[in-house]
């Protein structure tokens, strides 16, 4: 049951607008609204508000009762059972007439006349509530602690009824529905109740999908004026949902770095500023929170990463022994580490650290995937096989699945991944020689197998023999038809030979066979224009670009496709 239904202000015909003040049909809804708001406090009392809604001008929205309704109109109206009390009143231009209709019988209560300054309206609610509370034996007083006045209360009130409005699922009823939280920004933006007002505004809109440029501008007006770490962050929680990301990871780091002991903070600020390519950032927020001690082993990832992508493999390794002090990484910082310790040669240390995460969470199969590397690494084959046997079981991404397959079959081939690796390492570095040294070693040690006539392609098309790749790769092809980078390369290699056609057939047996492969999209692009499809290209090309492809070499086949 209510406790009491407090109804919007009827207005009196013939009012004047006062420049500077909310107009009186916001008054008429937010002082009562306010009124509700005190009483029920922060638990709810049994007070409603009620707005009066029909059809204006064809269209539903707010009513203007220009006079009082009949007290037995009231209880009619209400429609919400027994209540206690129901209240309303009528706006003249400088003062209120207020009373309390018993809810039951409709009888008048209580009628009086309060002043009203429409510039500073809430000056009628100390007198409100003391005489709503000693009608229903309370106690209380009103509070209101908005410092906000003259133009930035006005507008405050016009945006507080926009919100109503808005909630009500009411039509537009303007052609700039930001104006109102534009005018709070400018003329109240540095006040606390002003700023949380524009933050619920904004979200509201963005979780309806609506307006979301405008959105974006307000916040950016917005931004600068916030101090509190917590609605900073809020906003960029806002400028993310709007699509800019990279507006909102610099608030989310701003706001990190003005709270560097609040660890979700900093660490979702670390994340967001390393995935916009902010490594500054990553910095800073880290540095903060190692002032602050306060640092967690997901930053220090996070700050090894950067490092990784910036090419300081220094201070990457650094940061890679620190966490190997940590008892208990989380799955995603183990496999970091994991990786970079592969990288650095340290398989053994690699193999200890996995093992231990697996110990915690054994059903990640990234980690026995990782295993899996680190045992072929330190030429333990076998090992290896059931590692990555459990990873293809508990499911890998799609990427992954691929090079899982890949690595299993190198394991089960005594000397094929130990040669193969010696190969990739020869040809990272640039000696072909010695890659093509390590290639026959490899194929008098392993004999005809798939992965082993693949790497000796590719050394001789690396070094410019492009007829003895292409004999190499077919052997490769006929060994193990579902070998996707066989097909990719000798793809690759029939289109430098001008045999546009079957090089088009063997991409697209890479595609079908790793369909999320975006060197195989990018060539299968071009093999598509040359055979005079351009249109078909571009759809190959749109499609690496959506799997992650590195945008400048997206580029590069993009407008070597449109010149030809």
């Amino acid at each position: 049951m209510s406790t009491a239904v407090v109804f919007a202000f009827a207005i009196a015909d013939g009012l004047t607008p006062v420049v500077g003040a909310a107009p009186f049909d916001v008054l008429s809804r937010q002082i009562p609204r306010a009124l509700v708001a005190n009483l029920n406090g922060e638990a709810d009392r049994g007070l409603r508000f009620f707005p009066f809604l029909g059809p204006v001008d064809g269209k539903r929205g707010f009513l203007r009762l220009r006079e009082l309704l009949e007290p037995k109109s009231l209880v009619a109206l209400h429609k919400q059972g027994d209540v206690d009390l129901l209240v309303d009143g009528l706006m003249h231009q400088d003062r209120l007439v207020w009373r309390v209709v018993d809810g039951k019988t409709s009888e008048l209560l209580l009628s009086i006349e309060v002043p009203l300054d429409p510039l500073d309206p809430f000056t009628v609610l100390p007198r409100l509530t003391f005489e709503l509370v000693s009608l229903l034996g309370w106690t209380g007083t009103a509070t209101n602690d908005l410092k906000l006045e003259g133009a930035a209360l006005g507008w405050y009130l016009v945006l507080k009824d926009e919100f109503l409005r808005r909630e009500a699922n009411l039509p537009e009823t303007t052609g700039d529905p930001l104006r109102a939280a534009r005018q709070c920004v400018e003329y109240g933006g540095a006040d606390a109740d002003s700023q949380q007002l524009v933050l619920d505004f904004l979200a509201l809109l963005l979780r309806r999908g609506q307006f979301r440029e405008g959105v974006v501008e307000v916040a950016e007006r917005l931004a600068p004026l916030l101090c509190e770490s917590a609605k900073i962050d809020r906003l960029g929680g806002l400028m993310y949902a709007a699509g800019e990301e990279r507006a909102a990871a610099n608030l989310v780091v701003r706001a990190a770095l003005r709270a560097a002991t609040n660890g979700d903070l900093v660490e979702r600020a670390a994340s967001m500023a390393f995935k916009v390519g902010d490594d500054e950032g990553v910095a800073a927020v880290v540095a903060a929170a190692r002032a602050a001690n306060s640092v967690t082993a997901n930053m220090v990832a996070q700050l090894a990463a950067s490092y990784d992508r910036a090419g300081d493999l220094s201070r990457r390794q650094e940061l890679v022994d620190e966490l190997l002090g940590h008892n208990d990484l989380a799955v995603p910082v183990a496999r970091l580490v994991v990786s970079f310790l592969l990288e650095e040669d340290q398989p053994a240390i690699a193999r200890t650290v996995v093992e231990s995460a697996i110990e915690k969470a054994p059903d990640q199969a990234i980690l026995h995937y990782e295993l899996g590397r680190a045992c072929l690494l330190l030429d333990d084959t076998e090992r290896a096989g059931v590692a990555l046997r459990r990873a293809l079981e508990l499911g890998l991404s799609e990427h992954l699945h691929v090079q899982a397959n890949r690595l299993l079959r190198l394991s089960l081939v005594p000397g094929l991944w130990h040669g193969t690796h010696l190969v990739e390492k020869a040809i990272s570095a640039g000696d072909l020689g010695a890659a093509l040294g390590a290639v026959r070693a490899l194929v008098r040690r392993v004999g005809p197998v798939a992965e082993a006539w693949l790497m000796f392609g590719i050394v001789q098309h690396k070094l410019g023999n492009v007829k003895r790749a292409e004999r190499l790769l077919r052997r490769a092809v006929r060994c193990h038809e579902g070998c996707a980078e066989a097909h990719n390369r000798l793809g690759i290699v029939l289109l430098q030979s001008g045999d546009v056609q079957g090089g088009s057939v063997h991409l697209k047996k890479a595609h079908e066979l790793s369909p999320k492969d975006t060197s195989t999209l990018l060539h299968l692009a071009q093999a598509t224009a040359l055979d005079g499809c351009p249109e078909v290209a571009e759809k190959h090309i749109d499609e690496a670009e959506k799997l992650g492809a590195d945008p400048q070499l997206v580029q590069a086949v993009r407008l070597e496709i449109r010149a030809a």
